[in-house]
């Protein structure tokens, strides 16, 4: 009997499913392709899938790669599928709000959306306490917390931060963020090489928490860029997400930095 090799992407995706209850998939770069691009690419497949199945509530986060993978999600007719944000509203210049996203996943998926009626971020104190328990927020709120799928982007700590070049997090923080020991930050959230939650004394953000994240049905970090990689280690040992979509060189970053947790 002749047996065909794996397909690259899913030779890598099979080496790095080796985790309790990891899953992968690979998106394979074409040409010079961005990463970014590679991962959404193969996220937008994976996401088609799942509305195509219908009845499925798809919350979904900000940033570059979640805006190309709603983008590349090709038009079709669902039944039953809700669509919504998993963080307030923030943007700039390179980053695309949470708010976008959706409503562009949602046109293309012909599903009804839920927008997150607040900031992304708010001073913490009486002020955050009062906006998450108005009945919009909460509502909301609500919503994302009981969804199928949970589509997060996963960003890095350090001056490579997306946040801080956005203006989004102030350069004293950023500092306090690193000798705190953050790695990664996903939803306006930092943890370190643990997967623990790191503080951002001032700033609290208005959307699904880290908690909320690793006691949520299915959560899919995307994500393209080498650079990503102990970002990515850190969410999966702090049990934040389960599954990845990446691209091909993320993933041969990751093969070689650590046994997946």
């Amino acid at each position: 009997m002749v047996t065909e090799p794996l397909r690259r992407e899913a030779r890598l995706a099979a080496d790095l499913a080796t985790g309790p209850g990891i899953a992968a998939t690979v998106g394979i770069r074409v040409g010079d392709e961005a990463p970014r691009h590679a991962a959404a690419r193969a996220a937008s497949r994976l996401v088609e899938r799942i509305a195509d199945a219908g009845h499925a509530t798809i919350v979904v986060s900000w940033g570059r790669t979640l805006a190309a993978t709603a983008s590349m999600v090709r038009p079709r007719t669902t039944v039953d599928v809700v669509v919504a944000d998993a963080v307030g509203h923030a943007g700039g210049e390179r980053m695309t709000p949470a708010v976008d996203v959706t409503r562009t996943l949602a046109a293309a998926l012909g599903a009804s959306v839920v927008h997150i009626p607040s900031p992304a971020f708010t001073d913490d104190g009486p002020s955050y306490d009062a906006l998450v328990a108005s009945a919009p927020v909460r509502r909301a709120l609500g919503i994302a917390r009981t969804a199928d799928a949970t589509l997060v982007s996963i960003g890095v700590a350090g001056p490579s931060s997306l946040l801080l070049e956005e203006g989004l997090v102030d350069a004293e923080t950023n500092a306090d963020l690193l000798e705190a020991g953050a790695v990664g930050e996903i939803l306006g959230r930092w943890y370190d090489a643990a997967g623990r939650e790191v503080d951002a004394p001032g700033y609290a953000a208005v959307g699904l928490s880290l908690a909320d994240l690793r006691a949520s049905r299915r959560v899919i970090g995307v994500a393209g860029g080498a650079e990503k990689a102990p970002a990515i280690l850190a969410a999966l040992a702090g049990g934040i997400v389960r599954e990845l979509v990446i691209d091909d060189g993320l993933a041969q970053a990751l093969l070689a930095a650590a046994p997946i947790p």
